[in-house]
C-alpha cells in the first residue's frame, strides 16, 4: 500500500476488502518520520550486524579486504530483510464476505497474524467516531518548540491538536475500529461505500 493512501476497497466474487495501515488515533513521534524513519532504523541494525560480523573477524583472525567484502555484504543483505520484515507497517484488513455470511477481521504484523471472525448478521451498524488528541503537557511543549528554534530546527505538527475519526463495525456487545482517518470526508466515504455493499 502506498504511503499516501490511507486505505484502499477491493470488491471481488462477493467479498469486499478495506485494507488500511491507518487503525488507531495516536499522536506521531517527536521524531518527525523525514529525520528519523524505518529505512533508517534498518540502516542502524543493518549497521550493527555488520559491525558484529566485522568484530568476529577482528578477534579470531588478522583482517584482509575479503573479511571487509563479507561485512559489507552482510550489511547490504540485513537492509532490505530489516526494513521488508523486521520494520513493516502493520496493516489490517476487513473482508465481508457474504458468500460465507462473516465478518473478518485480520491484524497483520511481521511474523504474526491475528483474526476475528463475526457473522454478517451481528453485525448492527457501521459508524463514525471522532476522537481529538490534545497536548498533555503545554508547557514542556513550549519549552521543546523553543529549544528547537535556537538550534534552527521545526518540528511540524508538534504540539498541535489533532483530530481522528475512526470508521467502527458495531456487533452485539463489540465494536472494532477498521480505519482512522484525519479527514471526516474520508471516513464517510468509506462508510458509505461499505455500508451500500452490505445492505445490498
Amino acid at each position: 500500500m502506498k504511503e499516501a493512501e490511507t486505505y484502499r476497497i477491493e470488491i471481488e466474487d462477493g467479498r469486499v476488502a478495506l485494507k488500511t495501515a491507518s487503525f488507531k488515533a495516536e499522536k506521531g513521534s517527536v521524531l518527525h518520520s523525514g529525520i528519523f524513519n524505518k529505512e533508517l532504523a534498518s540502516s542502524f541494525v543493518a549497521a550493527v550486524a555488520a559491525a558484529v560480523v566485522l568484530a568476529f573477524f577482528a578477534l579470531n583472525y588478522e583482517l584482509g579486504i575479503i573479511h571487509y567484502v563479507i561485512s559489507a555484504l552482510i550489511f547490504a543483505a540485513a537492509f532490505p530483510l530489516c526494513r521488508t520484515y523486521l520494520f513493516k507497517e502493520p496493516s489490517l484488513e476487513t473482508v465481508f464476505d457474504k458468500g460465507s455470511k462473516s465478518v473478518s477481521i485480520i491484524l497483520k504484523r511481521p511474523l504474526r497474524k491475528k483474526v476475528i471472525k463475526r457473522p454478517l448478521q451481528s453485525l448492527r451498524d457501521i459508524k463514525i467516531s471522532h476522537v481529538r488528541l490534545e497536548p498533555e503537557n503545554p508547557d514542556a511543549v513550549a519549552f521543546v518548540k523553543k529549544i528547537s528554534l535556537q538550534h534552527g530546527t521545526v518540528i511540524p505538527g508538534f504540539g498541535e491538536t489533532e483530530d481522528f475519526f475512526n470508521v467502527e463495525l458495531i456487533f452485539d456487545g463489540e465494536r472494532f475500529t477498521i480505519l482512522t482517518t484525519r479527514t471526516a470526508s474520508e471516513a464517510e466515504s468509506a462508510v458509505e461505500k461499505l455500508k451500500r455493499y452490505v445492505d445490498t
